[in-house]
């Protein structure tokens, strides 16, 4: 099971939602400009450090495995359909559709570079997902965006609570000694149609409950009301600035070509004093909001400024 957002006491989750998801999209956003390989790990290393000041490493490393699939079917993709790379590493037999095969190491550096990129996304969206309280996402939404947020978040749940219910009127049927399994796959099918009359009386059932239960709150009678009022404060500042320095960082290496890095047609890349201060931005970030978020579980000052 995919870990989801839990509540803790951690500054990630104490500041405005929408400076927690600049934060997070100026991370997404430079590793998406850059081929660099290096930068890529240290936007990596630098979500790592959001997630230990969050209080989710654990949850957030878990995502490794989605990382590990996505990343390994690149490698292994790239190298076989891109005949580009002066050097040649393997060449094999030809095969349909994919013609004759040439591996060359530039095929397969691109390929890791590749996965490292999707890997720094996919652990992007698992910080998000893990320190980003969904319910002040949706706060953000207003007029006619609160509506289509509803209704997707209601969507969204309709299929799990159907298979829920399906399953539980599936063992109350054989709790009674009614035989659901047994003979041929139409005798299987025909004894499952049934539930799906009854499911769907259900979903009906479920569905009116909700409306009744929005129309006493009040839903769409009036001006929304909020519980508590979500305001920007010094912490919020000092993170978007963090976030402004990544994205410029990033821009900037990119433009002055310190963070470029050559796949094709060979293996190249310019490095200097001010590629190593490039590729240490995130990293700075991440420690230093490490080091915020300790001052902030120890400074009443501070928390009463988020």
């Amino acid at each position: 099971m995919i870990p989801t957002f839990r509540k803790k006491k951690c500054l990630l989750q104490a500041l405005h939602p929408a400076t927690t998801l600049t934060l997070a999209l100026s991370l997404m956003l430079v590793s998406l400009i850059t081929d660099n390989p290096l930068f890529q790990v240290a936007v990596i290393a630098a979500t790592a450090m959001l997630a230990v000041s969050a209080g989710v490493f654990r949850e957030w490393l878990s995502w490794w495995k989605i990382c590990a699939v996505v990343g390994l079917m690149t490698l292994i993709i790239n190298p076989l359909v891109s005949r580009y790379g002066s050097t040649v590493i393997w060449r094999g037999p030809s095969v349909p559709v994919l013609g004759h095969l040439i591996i060359t190491a530039e095929a397969v550096a691109y390929g890791a570079g590749m996965a490292l990129r999707l890997a720094a996304v996919i652990w992007v969206f698992a910080l998000v997902t893990l320190a980003v309280d969904p319910d002040s996402v949706l706060g953000l939404m207003r007029g006619r965006g609160s509506s289509s947020a509803l209704l997707s978040a209601l969507t969204l749940r309709m299929v799990p609570t159907t298979m829920r219910d399906a399953g539980e009127l599936l063992d109350a049927q054989r709790s009674r000694g009614i035989a659901l399994d047994k003979g041929s796959k139409w005798a299987v099918l025909k004894s499952r149609l049934p539930l799906v009359k009854r499911s769907m009386s259900t979903s009906l059932d479920r569905a009116i409950g909700l409306a009744e239960a929005m129309e006493s709150r009040g839903y769409g009678s009036g001006r929304r009301s909020r519980y508590q009022e979500r305001r920007f404060g010094l912490l919020d500042g000092v993170a978007f600035t963090a976030a402004g320095l990544i994205i410029a960082a990033g821009i900037a290496g990119v433009a002055a070509g310190k963070l470029s890095f050559r796949y094709y047609p060979v293996l190249s890349m310019r490095y200097g004093a001010l590629t190593v201060v490039f590729l240490l931005a995130p990293l700075i970030m991440g420690l230093g909001m490490i080091i915020i978020s300790e001052l902030w579980k120890r400074s009443n000052w501070l928390r009463l400024r988020t």
